[in-house]
């Protein structure tokens, strides 16, 4: 009984040829160039910028606090008009300005040693300006477990050794698909997260 030989032309075909893997390459490209925009477009819905707002505020707080070593804050405030909120974080004052010529008195007599020093500008990181979309309804806001859904201004605290105080917003789209999202405040790392519903009521 004679041994089967191999079919060399069934070898050839069980293989992925360059020009096959080539085309394959390019049809994941395209699908990732038409997807990953789609996908971060899906977040610039009412709901969602408003929601990267509360994140970048508190972040650029917790970064201000730690570079400067002093506390920062996060104000959240009702919007000239009563629509929608006005967040606002740190001092926004950046790099400390060099003193000039212009920022001493010299209407005095005398020398001018005599004249009063510039007084110096703050230290810390940039702030940042933003605000909750007019068609976002805030249904909480609790600073330290205290509710103050009520208040004119809410003032969230951030340390420079990267603690905050603790805090949660609530917040709900109301023309859209009116799902309820909460950002809450890690207080122990001064850390934001998006959270749902349930997982606030699991805590």
């Amino acid at each position: 009984m004679s041994p089967r030989r191999a079919n060399p032309a069934r070898a050839a075909v069980s293989a992925f040829t360059l020009i096959e893997l080539m085309v394959v390459m390019g049809l994941m490209m395209i699908i990732i160039a038409i997807g990953v925009p789609r996908m971060v477009e899906g977040n610039r819905t009412p709901l969602g910028e408003s929601l990267n707002a509360v994140m970048e505020a508190c972040a650029a707080a917790r970064r201000q606090a730690i570079l400067s070593g002093g506390t920062a804050k996060v104000t959240i405030r009702g919007a000239e008009g009563g629509t929608g909120y006005i967040i606002n974080a740190g001092a926004g004052g950046g790099r400390p300005k060099p003193a000039s010529v212009d920022d001493v008195y010299t209407g005095m007599e005398g020398p001018a040693d005599d004249a009063p020093k510039p007084a110096p500008k703050p230290v810390g990181g940039a702030g940042f300006n933003g605000r909750i979309h007019d068609e976002v309804a805030v249904h909480g806001i609790f600073v330290n477990f205290e509710d103050l859904m009520d208040a004119e201004q809410v003032v969230v605290k951030f340390y420079s050794n990267g603690t905050s105080d603790e805090f949660t917003i609530g917040m709900r789209h109301e023309y859209g698909d009116a799902v309820l999202r909460f950002v809450q405040l890690d207080s122990v790392t001064g850390l934001a997260y998006i959270k749902t519903e349930y997982e606030i009521v699991q805590n």
